[in-house]
């Protein structure tokens, strides 16, 4: 019964993003079947997360979990009914040549390979404390937090100000299954790693017009050593990949768009872009960096007006989780103090310490509330740098297209 319930928890995730995906893509003709399976994954766990969210408010326990499991299965036949409407087309992209094949393997390999080390770990600390637990409490008061969750000074260690991705994706299968089983639950963070490796060789290849350099940076992303042997990584339960891969999505999208002036790609753009701050709280930060580089691509190509609608669902996200947790009156964070001028003054000489290539993360230790901001710094840093892997990587694989002395 818990993989019956597994397997529908996961089914009613893909249908909702599946016809997402294709309320989007159906006008395209032909679909590429790669891709709507990831964004079906992304925008699925995105959209069923928030309709928990919302529904919530007004209903809990099995009325809850048949709203959210009827709004999946409206969002799929409606986006079904529309593809076979306009006769849109599936596609599936086959290797060409044994280099391909061979790249391809390895990439499946690679993902059967995180899947398995993943059910050889536990979750890990933060995955515990800050993102699980959200999800237990929930499960256990009918899908719904508890308000005093949120109050609490006694549970103020467990961030009760991160938003909620993650923790509901981990409590729409908790709810499903009947219980909130943990080793199942890790299964959701190795379907992250697929859905990124593919869409970076898929940005990889449509921005470039060739195949092998996506294939090459997508095997590679394996190999960096904080995805599977640290904190942080894949196989622990922590949601910096998760938020990495929305990243590179926003971001491959974004390039897309700027390539080829379409609906579907600033459509696909805004959505990613909306889920950011909907994962974890520095998602603002990538998210206000999103926007910058949406108004620098878009002002050459006089499309400021698409994008300035792109980022009314992010907006309306943030406002509104800010709002919900301020009815809420819950506990102030305990990491950072509120941002001021004065107390940036006061604690201006930790600069040295920090560091200024990267600035827009490394300046929040500024207001760092830690005995030792610089302990603070060596315990989450890393795992903040994890945000932008993957899209470096996809500046890689653009890179190495581009003949020599052209590299931009």
């Amino acid at each position: 019964m818990t993989l019956l319930g597994l397997s529908a928890a996961y089914l009613t995730i893909f249908i909702a993003g599946f016809g997402v995906t294709l309320l989007v893509f159906a006008k395209a003709g032909r679909l590429n079947l790669v891709e709507c399976s990831c964004l079906s994954w992304l925008l699925g766990s995105g959209a069923v997360s928030l309709l928990i969210w919302l529904c919530g408010t007004f209903c809990s326990g099995l009325l809850l979990q048949m709203a959210v499991t009827i709004a999946c299965l409206a969002l799929g036949i409606s986006g079904w009914r529309i593809k076979q409407k306009l006769g849109s087309k599936f596609a599936l992209p086959l290797p060409t040549n044994v280099i391909e094949w061979l790249l391809t393997s390895l990439l499946l390999v690679e993902i059967i390979l995180f899947f398995y080390v993943s059910f050889k770990h536990t979750l890990g600390w933060d995955g515990l404390l800050n993102w699980e637990i959200k999800a237990r409490y929930a499960f256990l008061s009918g899908g719904v937090i508890p308000g005093s969750y949120y109050s609490d000074p006694g549970r103020a260690f467990s961030h009760p100000e991160y938003p909620l991705g993650i923790p509901f994706t981990e409590l729409w299968l908790y709810l499903w299954m009947g219980e909130p089983h943990q080793f199942w639950v890790k299964t959701i963070f190795p379907l992250f790693y697929a859905a990124g490796a593919l869409l970076l060789a898929l940005f990889v290849t449509r921005l470039s017009t060739k195949r092998w350099p996506g294939l090459i940076v997508a095997t590679l992303l394996a190999f960096v050593p904080f995805l599977s042997a640290s904190p942080g990584g894949i196989i622990v339960g922590y949601v910096d990949f998760p938020m990495s891969v929305f990243y590179l999505a926003a971001l491959g999208y974004l390039l897309c768009w700027y390539r080829e002036d379409t609906v579907s790609n600033i459509s696909i753009f805004a959505g990613c872009l909306a889920l950011l701050p909907w994962i974890k709280s520095e998602g603002v930060i990538l998210w206000v960096l999103l926007v910058f580089f949406g108004l620098c691509l878009s002002l050459p190509k006089h499309r400021t007006r698409q994008l300035t609608l792109a980022l009314l669902p992010g907006l309306f996200v943030v406002v509104g989780w800010r709002l919900y947790l301020r009815l809420m009156h819950t506990f102030p964070p305990s990491d950072f103090a509120h941002p001021s001028f004065s107390l940036l003054h006061h604690n201006l000489g930790r600069l040295a310490d920090i560091g200024l290539p990267i600035v827009l993360y490394p300046l929040s230790y500024v207001f760092s509330t830690w005995p030792s901001y610089t302990a603070h710094m060596t315990s989450s840093l890393p795992r903040l740098l994890l945000h932008v892997v993957p899209a470096g990587w996809l500046a890689i694989g653009l890179a190495l297209t581009q003949p020599k002395g052209q590299v931009r």
